[in-house]
């Protein structure tokens, strides 16, 4: 074994434990999930992100579901083999992009559903925007859709996460 591939083994032990005990909220029948559409700039895409949970603890993961569709005729159809990415911003500077999470430059989503999850630290405006570059292995000129996330204090020191357009 090289010492590469004990990094590798390493680094992927180490995310492994972090989501020990980590409920995933669309895998859970009771949990409460949050839902907001938003159109991409040329209006030929519309994306369903849902969210769950709303109240988390410092450091602890919101998890994202976004549901991609072209829109025909104001019909939503849901996409398939899609070359997008899931993206979060604050200030202008980039927090999390999933494609680097797994060393490529897009996440391929065969099913037109694509997962991710973020721990939000600090309260403030967010800016999360779903890119989508292509679809059925031809790429398109990017477009994205955008959503804001206004992270708040509660009372009781968690942080509350809302998604608006």
């Amino acid at each position: 074994m090289t010492i590469l591939d004990l990094l590798i083994c390493f680094t992927s032990l180490q995310y492994a434990f972090s989501l020990a005990g980590t409920v995933n909220p669309f895998s859970d029948s009771n949990a409460k999930i949050e839902s907001i559409l938003s159109q991409t700039s040329n209006g030929k895409y519309v994306v369903n992100l849902q969210y769950s949970p709303e109240l988390v603890g410092k450091g602890e993961l919101t998890f994202f579901m976004a549901n991609l569709f072209n829109n025909i005729e104001g019909k939503q159809i849901r996409m398939r083999h899609v070359d997008c990415d899931f993206i979060i911003e604050k200030d202008k500077i980039e927090l999390f992009r999933l494609s680097t999470k797994y060393g490529e430059p897009l996440i391929y989503a065969i099913n037109g559903v694509m997962l991710a999850s973020f721990a939000f630290n600090e309260t403030g405006n967010y800016t999360i925007s779903i890119e989508l570059a292509g679809q059925y292995s031809i790429p398109i000129r990017p477009v994205f859709a955008n959503f804001s996330a206004m992270v708040t204090h509660t009372s009781d020191g968690n942080l509350e996460v809302k998604l608006s357009t």
